[in-house]
């Protein structure tokens, strides 16, 4: 039973670092890495929102984020606004050139995902994301 389950573990860690590296190519062209997407794609979802908020649905720490929000600022990709509530709280919202770029991109992850899901129904799509789900719960 532990070599079925290191094999589960090792396939599970190369798929990951696959799909990873698929979509960084993918998104290579619009000089956007697919860490750099996952936030932008949370600001074209739920902007404005804070850095807190954005770190917290795209599950990394803040210094990371802040990182990333840095980076994406000198690109002209995002914009900070202070909260007029609270003037301590910063939000983040696309850019015009941010919000163009995230329309271009989302046409290659689509794309990327269709090629990765090749051959496999929605309902088997489902039955993986729930099994991912409670593996990922069990984790925490």
């Amino acid at each position: 039973m532990r070599d079925f389950h290191d094999s589960i573990t090792f396939r599970m860690n190369v798929v990951a670092r696959k799909a990873s590296l698929g979509l960084q190519h993918g998104l290579k062209r619009y000089d956007v890495t697919p860490e750099q997407w996952s936030v932008l794609n949370v600001l074209n979802q739920r902007a404005p929102i804070s850095q807190k908020h954005v770190a917290e649905l795209v599950e990394k720490d803040a210094p990371t984020v802040n990182r990333i929000m840095d980076v994406l600022v000198r690109k002209n990709l995002i914009v900070k606004i202070v909260d007029e509530k609270d003037r301590r709280v910063t939000l983040l919202s696309l850019s015009m050139e941010g919000r163009q770029k995230v329309q271009m991109i989302r046409n290659v992850v689509e794309m990327t995902c269709v090629q990765f899901y090749k051959g496999i129904s929605e309902a088997e799509l489902g039955v993986f994301l729930d099994i991912l789900m409670r593996i990922e719960n069990n984790l925490e």
